[in-house]
């Protein structure tokens, strides 16, 4: 095999909650984490020497300033191959949006890679390359669909999501910085929800507010403890989510650091309702689903 297409899945957070700043000035987090069926395409073929990548139709940088490019890079130091790929990224995500899209462009490039070059590398050295290259791209290198993240992200244990709903993703095209966010995150109680509710762990406590489902009288359980600080520097988002809301939508919650909220909907023709009327409002509007 000397080229191949893979996909590269966009993610929300479903639950996220950050229980502290660590010594090292990362964040110590739990989150549930699900792909979806919107995604970039990335082509990945053998042509040599060096690297390349192209990414047509977006303002990205095609040097080593991307993350896929970065984790081409990593890929051939640690799998000790001389590196020789060009890769084509065809972006539907949107940027700096919360959805994880450079995360999981990253991850696609590395298993990619991996698979053409023959798995030199294993799933457990996979993932700690992207750990290296960021929190949420060892989400994007294994293969569960839903998962629980603990620790700074990159300790990840396989949840069982709910299905039969469609997401309203909406993005009112506003870059929002991660690390602004969390910068100005007040943390104000060190207290353990899980604890609180008599769980024995995040996990069983997470399972338990998913196994909910998305139902108008639960709501799922959805919270996001970034919500707060983006919606006081952006009032649109907390707007995005009364027209959700509005709309139809069980739920609706901003993804990551934002600045894309997403809408549950349960009913399809709600949903394509909903698409339709925000599409003529905000630029950058998809309708997707879990990804399978």
């Amino acid at each position: 095999m000397r080229e191949l297409e893979i996909s590269a899945p966009a993610k929300v957070n479903l639950l996220l909650r950050v229980l502290g700043r660590r010594e090292d000035g990362y964040h110590d987090l739990v989150s549930v984490m699900q792909k979806l069926s919107l995604a970039d395409r990335l082509h990945l073929s053998l042509k040599g020497p060096g690297l390349r990548l192209g990414c047509p139709g977006s303002p990205l940088p095609e040097d080593a300033s991307n993350l896929a490019f970065k984790a081409a890079a990593l890929f051939y130091e640690r799998a000790g191959i001389a590196p020789g790929l060009r890769l084509t990224l065809h972006k539907r995500i949107p940027l700096a949006a919360g959805l994880g899209g450079g995360s999981s462009d990253a991850a696609a490039v590395l298993r990619g890679a991996n698979l053409l070059h023959g798995q030199p590398l294993n799933e457990a050295e996979l993932l700690a390359l992207g750990a290296e290259l960021g929190a949420d791209v060892p989400f994007f290198v294994a293969d569960d669909t839903t998962a629980l993240a603990t620790g700074t992200g990159t300790e990840l244990a396989p949840i069982e999501g709910p299905r039969g709903y469609q997401l309203l993703l909406v993005n009112p095209g506003l870059p929002v910085s991660t690390a602004w966010v969390y910068s100005n995150l007040g943390l104000t109680t060190s207290a353990d929800p899980y604890k609180l509710r008599g769980y024995s762990s995040w996990k069983e406590h997470a399972a338990a507010v998913l196994a909910q489902g998305f139902s108008p009288e639960a709501a799922g359980g959805l919270y996001n403890d970034l919500e707060a600080v983006t919606i006081a520097r952006y009032p649109v988002i907390g707007a995005i989510k009364e027209r959700l809301l509005g709309a139809g939508a069980v739920s609706a919650l901003m993804s990551g650091s934002g600045a894309t909220v997403f809408g549950v909907f349960l009913d399809p023709v709600l949903a394509e309702q909903a698409h339709e009327t925000c599409q003529r409002l905000y630029p950058e509007v998809f309708l997707t689903s879990p990804a399978d």
